[in-house]
């Protein structure tokens, strides 16, 4: 409902009628339409972060599970643009109670690849690309996927647009895809 009439426009009843649910049993859910957006935040990235999870689990070799973790979080960019798309358009509108949990579950996220990267470090790779923002980079790039669909969509099949993007963020922190 959010992402076909946008967060304002969208009424507690809309959504109430898309999840076959009448608006006071909705209520007994949620207090308002910010109580749904946190809650839509909170799955997406929890959804992310177990792909993230899954995708490395059972390597042991530091830099195939930081290529592993990059071409999984890529391919959540790009599977959920939607969601993606309106979590950038909308959080502002969150209150700032929620807006600080959000925040918080994101740091968290980009703490996961510091330590991916710290990982790697420890294991003698020298990593000279990565630098202090280096996490940060790493999980802020892949979301261009999701922002920026409307351009790349037409030029670069997917699979191959995130193919890039791993390359290029691997690259970036002084890995070459042949390593890994």
């Amino acid at each position: 409902v959010f992402r076909a009439k946008g967060f304002h426009n969208a009424t507690i009843r809309d959504v109430a009628i898309a999840a076959g649910l009448s608006q006071g049993s909705l209520y007994n859910y949620v207090r308002s339409k910010d109580d749904i957006l946190y809650l839509v935040h909170q799955d997406l990235t929890a959804g992310y972060a177990a792909d993230v999870e899954d995708a490395i689990a059972g390597i042991a070799e530091p830099r195939a599970r930081l290529r592993a973790a990059l071409a999984a979080f890529t391919h959540a960019m790009a599977e959920r643009h939607a969601d993606i798309a309106l979590i950038y358009q909308e959080t502002h509108a969150l209150g700032d109670e929620s807006r600080r949990a959000v925040l918080a579950q994101t740091n968290g996220f980009i703490q996961r690849f510091e330590q991916l990267i710290a990982d790697a470090r420890a294991a003698g790779m020298a990593l000279p690309g990565a630098g202090r923002l280096a996490a940060d980079i790493v999980t802020f790039l892949p979301v261009m996927l999701a922002l920026r669909r409307w351009r790349l969509r037409d030029g670069l099949p997917r699979d191959a647009a995130e193919a890039e993007l791993v390359g290029f963020l691997l690259r970036g922190l002084g890995i070459e895809d042949t390593d890994v």
